[in-house]
């Protein structure tokens, strides 16, 4: 998603944008990796020596609330996720690195379907995590 795209969604729906707000929804948007804070501050701080981890946290706080990030939290410290496909989280319980995968999604509409026909519980917002070992670290195992 492009720096137009983004601005053009928090204007429309209503939300101010600074250059910090949008340096952190640049991060988050067209990072693959599912960035923590911490590392949102770093990557963001190298254009803003200036920002704080406060506007990082605010940032989000209003990205997620419209809709362009989705808070992905974990034992350890949450992570950010700009797929709001419906698609599984494949995490490395080695490395921690997070993969989003569409490998099954169609399976997973039809659990979600089955499960709102059936009337016996309301979907609020689902998330798919399969916990295993990337290419990376399988080889050393």
């Amino acid at each position: 998603m492009t720096t137009v795209n983004i601005s053009q969604r928090l204007k429309d729906q209503g939300i101010r944008i600074t250059p910090q707000r949008l340096a952190v929804a640049e991060v988050v948007i067209n990072s693959a990796d599912h960035p923590t804070v911490r590392e949102i501050y770093t990557r963001v701080r190298e254009f803003f020596p200036y920002l704080t981890l406060a506007t990082v946290y605010s940032s989000l706080n209003i990205l997620e609330k419209a809709g362009l990030v989705s808070q992905l939290p974990f034992q350890k410290e949450s992570r950010y996720d700009s797929n709001s496909s419906l698609h599984l989280n494949l995490v490395c319980i080695e490395c921690e690195s997070i993969v989003d995968c569409d490998a099954g999604s169609s399976y997973l509409l039809e659990i979600k379907k089955k499960i709102q026909e059936s009337g016996i519980f309301q979907i609020s917002y689902q998330r798919f995590d399969i916990y295993g070992h990337c290419s990376n670290c399988s080889t050393f195992k």
